[in-house]
Order: structure tokens, then sequence, then C-alpha cells
């Protein structure tokens, strides 16, 4: 008899660009998507102040932009953490969500990092940990009513990690302005993709996918803080990145003990256009984010 082979293929699966019903080939979803965030990024520079390419660690990729400077001091601040697979995109790309929100008087920052294989994934978690006591050493300092995350693809991976570090939030000036975060469309489980194209860069060895991965890690002290976590993903992400996100959420259920936690596949939307929209000026993350300021700050 012949072996049937399996019809889980995991370069298929961790590819999002295969996944969307929007344009004909990958190449093109990429290529749109690129084109959109550049475009509205340097449009969002135009129209609204800001302060751009703010040091907060020696390396190149170790910057950060503040969008909406000549909002009030207190103004609430999203702290956005772009996507790529921790080796592509840019700081300078991911400004897209700072023009809707800017008209709600919220301040963005959009947080920087260096990229594999120039760096190690390990490295890109304890930069995103510098950036963060910058952005509440600011925060704290301008006395801001509180402050959000939002993190697409490994931008949501890198946001779990930092929540995962119990003792880090901790010990931050200004703790209690954590509020939200919103993980979007992330990665949570490395162990199958490091055995993907995707690890070229990376060069994780097999071992250290589960320590690097927040579906591991323990949450417990999230139940102290009353903050909330979305947990987001399209209904035309790949079956793994949505399941991905269910386990996630699950985790979080079960290991932190708190119900501040909610899971939404939204529909028709893709890895791509779920981020797009945020461009916008109405789209779900403003609407989400500023529902959630408006019932705790």
């Amino acid at each position: 008899m012949a072996q049937i082979k399996p019809t889980f293929d995991l370069e298929t699966e961790y590819s999002p660009s295969r996944w969307s019903c929007r344009f004909d080939t990958p190449r093109e979803v990429l290529q749109y998507h690129e084109k959109l965030v550049s475009d509205a990024s340097q449009l969002a520079i135009i129209r609204i102040p800001n302060k751009l390419e703010i040091e907060y660690g020696p390396s190149p990729g170790q910057k950060l932009d503040i969008l909406g400077t000549d909002l009030p001091d207190n103004a609430p601040i999203l702290v956005y953490i772009h996507g790529g697979y921790w080796q592509a995109l840019s700081r300078e790309i991911s400004r897209y969500p700072a023009q809707p929100l800017y008209h709600a008087n919220v301040k963005t920052m959009v947080l920087g990092y260096d990229l594999c294989p120039a760096v190690t994934l390990v490295e890109i978690i304890e930069q995103i940990q510098t950036a963060t006591k910058f952005v509440f050493d600011y925060a704290s300092k301008m006395g801001s009513k509180g402050v959000y995350f939002a993190g697409h693809s490994a931008g949501a991976h890198l946001i779990a990690k930092l929540l995962a570090n119990g003792d880090f939030i901790e010990s931050l000036p200004g703790k209690e302005l954590l509020q939200g975060a919103f993980l979007i469309s992330g990665v949570y489980d490395l162990r199958d993709l490091v055995r993907t194209s995707v690890n070229q860069a990376l060069q994780l060895p097999d071992e250290w996918a589960v320590s690097l991965s927040p579906m591991f890690d323990d949450y417990k002290k999230l139940y102290r803080r009353n903050m909330r976590i979305y947990i987001i993903a399209g209904e035309n992400d790949s079956p793994t990145f949505k399941k991905q996100s269910r386990e996630f959420y699950e985790h979080l259920l079960k290991v932190s003990r708190t119900k501040n936690m909610y899971l939404e596949i939204k529909d028709g939307m893709d890895h791509f256009n779920i981020v797009e929209c945020f461009a916008e000026e109405r789209n779900y993350l403003r609407s989400l984010l500023l529902h959630d300021i408006g019932r705790y700050l």
C-alpha cells in the first residue's frame, strides 16, 4: 500500500502571503502591503507633529518615533511594534496607525529594533525591554493617562514575551500606566517555525524554540494587573496562525487566571489587511482602543 503523504505543509502554513484572497500571487500581496504602509507612514510624519529617530540603545535599529508631540502631555499612548518575522520591515514604514489615533488625541510611539541575522532573537527581545523602559520613563514624565501596546505578527510575539517577564514589568517606573495590549496575527509557538525557511535568518537551534515561545511562558503575574489583552487574527490567516491565536488565548486564560482576555478572528481579513486598515480614519484598532480608554481611563 502506498504511503499517504500528509497535506500539512509547514512552509505554506508559515507563509502568510499565500493565504490572502485579494491578489493572484503572494508577491503581489507583499508589494501592495509595503507600498500602502510606506505611503501612509510618510503621510503621517508630514501631517502630524513628531519627533523621530530617538535613540533608546546604541545599535542602529534601537530607535523609536513619537507622533503627536503637540497633544496634551497626559494623552494616552499606543506603542506599535512591526512584524516581518524579526528579519524584515522597519520602524520607518510602521508609522501608519498614527494619523487616525492622532485625531482621537492618542499619541503613537513606533519602536524599531535590529533585525536577524545581524542580531539574535534573544537580543531583539532584550532590545524591546530596553525600549519599553524608555516608553514608561517618558509616559511617567509626561503624566500620561495610560500606555497600550500593539504588535503585528512577530511584533505580537515580542509583546507577548515582554508581558511574560513579570519581574521586569513590575520594575518599571509608572508600571500602573500599562493598560492593555493588542496582539494581531501573532506567532506564539516557534517549534515548527524553526523547520521552515524563516529560520535561515533567525538561526534558532531547536532547543531554543520552547524557551522563546510565549505559549510556554508563565503569565501568573498578570493576575495582579487590571490590563486587557486582545488577541486577534484574520479569517484568511493560515490555519496555523489562527490555531496559535486560539491556543495562546486559552493559555493566558488558564495561567493568568484573569478574564480580561479577548479573542477575535476577524471576518474577511488576511494577515496583511488586518493591519493595513490601521491607516484608515475608522478602523477596528482605533475603535477598540478608544472603547478601552473610555471605559478605564
